[in-house]
């Protein structure tokens, strides 16, 4: 019966030490999205490569409202983007800064 006990003891203790890594790592995640986005500094081409760590971010059910929502936004900055090369450009660049005004205050340091 002792054995028992202890084994039970031993089993969860070890189950208790397993589990803190996964969120550590579902943080790392999303603060190498943060970095991304701050060192991207409006560039189209850095921000499209910070897309491919929202998709990986998506699949993460903790991340995954997150992600989707800023995927819409980045979507939105590239648009504005294309849109201020074809034309218009006082107009869409207000906009655009706006977006990446919001991208930024939403990627912050926490």
């Amino acid at each position: 019966m002792k054995k028992l006990m202890l084994v039970a003891i031993v089993a969860s203790g070890l189950v208790a030490c397993a589990q803190p890594p996964a969120p550590k790592e579902d943080s790392k995640l999303k603060d190498a999205y943060s970095a991304c986005i701050n060192t991207a500094e409006g560039n189209p081409d850095k921000i499209q490569a910070c897309q491919s760590v929202l998709n990986v971010l998506k699949q993460e059910k903790q991340h995954e409202q997150f992600a989707n929502q800023e995927s819409v936004r980045v979507l939105d900055y590239q648009n504005c983007i294309q849109a201020t090369r074809t034309g218009n450009d006082q107009a869409v660049k207000a906009r655009c800064d706006k977006i990446w005004k919001e991208i930024r205050s939403n990627n912050t340091a926490q």
